[in-house]
């Protein structure tokens, strides 16, 4: 056999070397991408330990499949499992630093760990690659509340409401994920929804204190809107019951007796309650007023405001002996007597 001929074998040979390899190679990761779709359904189901057994096998088959350390990280994350997290969505940005989402939720782990400035760090990188990408935004803003740095953190929300008009449609996690997977069609691990709604109750945090401290200076409108918003993101009765007193102040009492009773609710709320019977006596409903204070009482019965504020609705409905005892009760619980009992005479004048 001459040269030429062992030569072209050989070269033949290999060539078949590298196509078998390269079949193998391309087995391997067609595997790699379907035990990544198995541990994703697992994870779906809340089977979060055997996803991460399906994330660790795609791995081990494709080392430079980004989206299973990513989803790795997200069933370490939900598992509480921060730093393990972390060092997952590490590798997934090592191999496709142009993924803004991945920066997000190494940003969202750091926030986890109690390092919030480096989670704004994270969230920088992703806005600095893509300053359209609404979640970066959101997400940096809980770092912002975490670092006491509320007005940033409102500033980064309505951001975030301004480029994706999902974010201000509806808190449901529902509606969101349905949404949330054409958010960002190109990269398919924008089809995971949790983070978008994960820091609702932060932001809600946020406007709630924005909107007390308005509602101390007397800004009272500019109260009503901050608990507007916290509102929308969280109908915690704190918030219902501080708008309502904005209302009040303002004089509009049918939308303050509207919020009080959301604040009260079916399981009932002292303050909400007090704050009902305020108002009620504010516009001389004296009777009512007695029955919102007791209810006030029966849900905490140390509230010395309630007793006080009883004790004078029972002055001017003459009721002599009952008021007595409520301020008895109010001055056992801190409030000063001469002070109560000045006030409760000039009510009897008024009789």
């Amino acid at each position: 056999m001459n040269l030429g001929v062992r030569l072209h074998r050989t070269s033949l040979a290999l060539g078949l070397v590298s196509l078998a390899l390269a079949l193998f190679s391309l087995a391997c990761v067609s595997e790699a991408s379907e035990l990544n779709k198995a541990g994703v359904a697992l994870e779906s189901r809340n089977s979060l330990e055997e996803s991460i057994v399906k994330f660790d096998e795609a791995i081990r088959l494709d080392p430079r499949l980004a989206l299973a350390y990513y989803n790795r990280g997200q069933a370490h994350f939900r598992l509480g499992q921060f730093e393990a997290a972390k060092q997952d969505y590490d590798q997934a940005v090592n191999l496709d630093p142009e993924s803004i989402l991945f920066y997000t939720k190494r940003g969202d782990a750091y926030l986890a760990m109690g390092q919030p400035e480096q989670a704004v760090q994270e969230h920088n990188q992703a806005i600095s690659r893509d300053p359209q990408f609404g979640l970066a935004y959101y997400n940096r803003g809980a770092a912002y509340v975490a670092l006491g740095r509320r007005d940033e953190a409102i500033q980064d929300y309505n951001h975030a409401v301004i480029l994706d008009r999902r974010i201000r449609i509806t808190t449901n996690i529902g509606v969101r994920c349905m949404l949330y997977d054409d958010l960002y069609p190109k990269d398919v691990a924008y089809q995971d929804c949790r983070g978008f709604s994960s820091h609702a109750s932060r932001f809600a945090k946020a406007f709630g204190d924005r909107g007390f401290e308005n509602f101390e200076r007397g800004e009272y409108r500019q109260a009503i809107g901050d608990y507007d918003q916290a509102i929308r993101l969280d109908r915690d009765r704190d918030f219902y019951n501080g708008r309502g007193l904005a209302y009040q102040s303002i004089g509009e009492f049918d939308q303050a007796f509207q919020d009080f009773e959301k604040a009260a609710g079916r399981s009932g709320f002292a303050p909400a309650h007090y704050n009902q019977g305020k108002l009620l006596y504010e516009i001389g409903k004296y009777r009512f007023a007695a029955k919102e204070y007791s209810r006030a009482i029966l849900k905490d019965p140390l509230y010395a405001g309630a007793y006080t504020g009883r004790a004078m609705a029972y002055t001017l409905l003459e009721k002599d002996t009952l008021a007595k005892l409520d301020i008895d009760r109010a001055v056992e619980l801190g409030v000063e007597r001469v002070e109560l009992e000045g006030v409760i005479q000039e009510l009897e004048k008024q009789r």
